[in-house]
């Protein structure tokens, strides 16, 4: 979540605390609606918060698995079936290649196309591998870190689109909660008019502070800036 985003949502709980600590002396008949909508808004971005920030650590904690799976497909049971059929299958080009060990660099998607290709060959001189050293289900345990493997990358696609679209939804929901002030804006300025010290709050509740390392309109200066003014501008999501 980009800071930006993380001062808009600040400053919604602010205004939130606002209307709890000073209810409208006379309520529009529109303001539980639009207090309602706030309340639902915020707590969808909450909710987008955390799908976006798990998102992002489940794609790490996949790319981590898949290096691991990489490592073990190739060293556990690609390796001992290249040494095992330079030894002792026929000295052929086709045969060779067809039982070399992959490339440490692959990718893991060649990687997998690779190794299912190794396991076809392999498995026409299964007798002679287990002859050799290899265990008697050496293919099904090839097999499963294969699909070992495949799964990482399945998973890390699906932490990513819930990390991204999690993002996408943020913006959207942003712009609503924006919406959403403003309308309770014009309704909590006419309802405490000519009471400055709670107008102050009410602006103050809603500037967007800065936080370290970002530029944004907090500081007293802004304090009687519009609300309008104070979130001109929704961020583009990371």
């Amino acid at each position: 979540m980009l800071a930006r985003q993380k001062q808009m949502l600040a400053s919604f709980g602010r205004v939130q605390d606002f209307l709890s600590a000073f209810p409208l002396p006379t309520p529009p008949a529109k303001y539980a609606e639009r207090r309602g909508e706030l309340d639902a808004t915020v707590a969808r971005l909450s909710a987008l918060t955390s799908d976006q920030e798990q998102g992002r650590r489940e794609a790490r904690d996949d790319t981590q698995r898949q290096q691991v799976m990489r490592a073990e497909l190739r060293e556990k049971h690609l390796a001992p079936i290249a040494r095992i059929a330079r030894a002792v299958l026929p000295d052929t080009p086709s045969i060779q290649k067809a039982l070399a060990l992959p490339e440490k660099a692959m990718s893991p998607i060649k990687l997998i196309a690779v190794a299912t290709g190794i396991r076809g060959s392999a498995a026409k001189y299964e007798a002679v591998f287990v002859e050799n050293g290899r265990p008697a289900d050496f293919l099904a345990q090839l097999d499963g870190a294969i699909e070992a493997l495949r799964q990482t990358l399945l998973g890390r696609a699906r932490s990513v689109g819930r990390h991204v679209g999690a993002t996408a939804g943020l913006e959207q929901v942003l712009t609503q909660a924006r919406k959403c002030v403003q309308m309770l804006n014009a309704m909590v300025l006419d309802g405490f008019a000519g009471n400055a010290e709670v107008i102050a709050k009410w602006r103050a509740a809603q500037r967007i502070q800065d936080w370290p390392g970002v530029r944004g309109t907090g500081g007293t200066a802004d304090e009687n800036v519009e609300p309008e003014a104070a979130a001109a501008e929704v961020p583009k999501a990371a």
